[in-house]
């Protein structure tokens, strides 16, 4: 892996002072030139600051802070004025006193006597362990006599050793104020992101969040949606978008064969946003028609409104190739359009979606496998079109859910390797009126290219969380690479385990018959390890 940012000797500049008479190390008094800038202050609460410019003004000093934001979100400058001059550099903790006064306490005078402090050239790891997050600020660049990579000496804002300066070597140009957000790596290294990265992993961080909370697993939708499609008080322009969401639950008997599994993977709804973009381009690129009148060629796409009942009624059979956009998730929300139609709109002002099963908001991060199967509360047995409708939206956000896991997961890496991930839900039949679903998550890790192998073969782990009655919870994982399996299984009640580990023979013979080398095959009882994670995330990766 190239790294673009190191951290080399570097002398530290001269700073000047601003005029004026001798600051007092103790304390400031400042002047808020902006009441509103009190509101982004906590009262009672220290926050990190630095003086950017210092200049005289009507018989005193007017000063502009950059303050170090509480929440880790970057920095604020807030205009203050002062009766003591104060150097530029300088490094300050300030707290608010009221809604125009501010109290500052000087940590470190800019250009003060005494041996000046040397640039920091390595992170030590007791002092910034992994993953610390980092604010700098840049002071300077210049050329290396290569003119290839620039010299930088910036700031730390946030974090460990808060006001003192890191050397750093880039091989791109940085104008000195420029803000760089950073975490600590494994090895010491800086992990830099961009702005439009830190933006995505806010969004993926709130849409984890927030599903992860309204969300439920599909056996109660289905249980009444089977009760309600053979009660005959159901309205009859209900039962096509009833019928829809039943048949993609199929049997055992399907999801047994290869054919039947990889055509529910395909419409389980994690590709419906991909399948739809790849049905929009091919209508968009098909065959142009000669308008008689005009002589233009144009394509008439149908509004959404008809496409999804539209993609909705298109049942594919059992081991034909499913059409673009005709899954689960587009047959749940045409379900909830024909809910939210025959129900009044004071009756959907009152089932207004809970914020969810858990007191306190939840912390969701990518790897969360697999996912709870609690359901919203206060919905007891009852199958009215309302209850449906709440049970609907759960299932639609836990299919959500795990399209964001699978991005949160899903990354690249600058030295050329890979990480993939897929999480979904297929919802399953056991019998007449019976459901049950299972969780499925599969990781492929692509190593980077080499010479003598420049398509290098790529790692597969599947795993599998489900039930089976009274055997309790269980959960397998598999495991393949260049054509050798092995695969474990994980059980929470002893008998279940002992069940498994009789039955492990068969598996063997079986994996065997069809062609593959079979590593370790074994039982354990509990719960698994959680999905392993690539050590480096979507970062830019410096080192430092």
């Amino acid at each position: 892996m190239t790294a673009d940012f190191s951290l080399p000797p570097l002398p530290k500049p001269q700073a000047t002072s601003a005029p004026g008479r001798n600051i007092d190390p103790a304390a400031l008094a400042l002047q808020l030139l902006r009441p509103i800038d009190a509101q982004a202050l906590p009262p009672g609460q220290q926050a990190s600051a630095e003086v950017v410019r210092s200049a005289p003004q009507d018989n005193q000093f007017a000063l502009l802070l950059r303050i170090a934001r509480q929440d880790g979100q970057g920095t604020l400058e807030v205009p203050v004025s002062s009766r003591q001059a104060v150097p530029e550099g300088t490094q300050l903790a300030v707290q608010l006193v009221n809604q125009t006064r501010l109290l500052a306490v000087v940590q470190a005078l800019a250009g003060s006597a005494g041996e000046p402090e040397l640039p920091i050239t390595r992170l030590d790891p007791a002092r910034f362990p992994p993953d610390t997050p980092l604010s700098l600020r840049v002071l300077s660049q210049q050329p290396m006599p290569d003119a290839q990579r620039f010299e930088l000496l910036a700031r730390v804002l946030q974090g460990p050793a808060s006001g003192s300066t890191v050397s750093l070597q880039s091989e791109r140009a940085l104008e000195p104020g420029t803000l760089l957000q950073a975490r600590v790596g494994t090895q010491g290294e800086l992990r830099l992101t961009t702005a439009a990265e830190q933006q995505r992993q806010l969004a993926l961080a709130l849409g984890l969040r927030d599903t992860l909370q309204q969300q439920a697993p599909a056996e109660r939708l289905l249980q009444g949606l089977e009760r309600l499609a053979s009660d005959p008080s159901t309205p009859q322009t209900l039962l096509p978008a009833i019928r829809q969401v039943l048949m993609h639950a199929p049997g055992i008997a399907q999801l047994s064969t290869e054919a039947g599994v990889a055509q529910a993977i395909k419409q389980s709804g994690l590709f419906m946003e991909n399948n739809l973009a790849m049905l929009a381009n091919a209508l968009k690129n098909r065959p142009a028609v000669q308008a008689a009148s005009a002589g233009e060629s144009t394509v008439q796409l149908p509004p959404l409104s008809k496409l999804v009942p539209l993609l909705a009624g298109l049942s594919t059979p059992p081991g034909a190739e499913p059409l673009p956009g005709a899954d689960f998730k587009i047959t749940l929300v045409n379900l909830l359009i024909s809910l939210q139609q025959h129900l009044p709109p004071e009756t959907l002002k009152m089932l207004a979606l809970p914020t969810g099963p858990w007191q306190q908001p939840v912390i969701a991060k990518p790897g969360g496998f697999p996912l709870p199967s609690r359901a919203l509360q206060a919905l007891g047995e009852t199958t009215d079109l309302g209850g449906l409708l709440r049970l609907a939206a759960a299932l639609l956000a836990r299919i959500q859910h795990h399209q964001f896991q699978s991005l949160g997961q899903t990354q690249s890496f600058a030295d050329g390797s890979s990480q993939t991930v897929w999480q979904l839900d297929l919802p399953m039949r056991d019998g007449p009126q019976q459901f049950s679903h299972v969780q499925v998550r599969i990781q492929r890790d692509d190593s980077p290219p080499t010479p003598r192998q420049p398509e290098p073969v790529p790692r597969w782990e599947v795993r599998l969380a489900f039930s089976l009655g009274e055997l309790g919870n269980l959960q397998a994982i598999a495991r393949l690479y260049k054509g050798s399996v092995s695969s474990e299984f994980w059980a929470e009640q002893p008998s279940t385990v002992r069940l498994l580990d009789e039955e492990l023979g068969q598996l063997r013979d079986r994996l065997l018959a069809k062609g593959l080398s079979v590593g370790e095959l074994s039982c354990r009882q509990g719960s698994p390890p959680a999905p392993r994670q690539a050590v480096q995330q979507r970062w830019i990766d410096e080192v430092t």
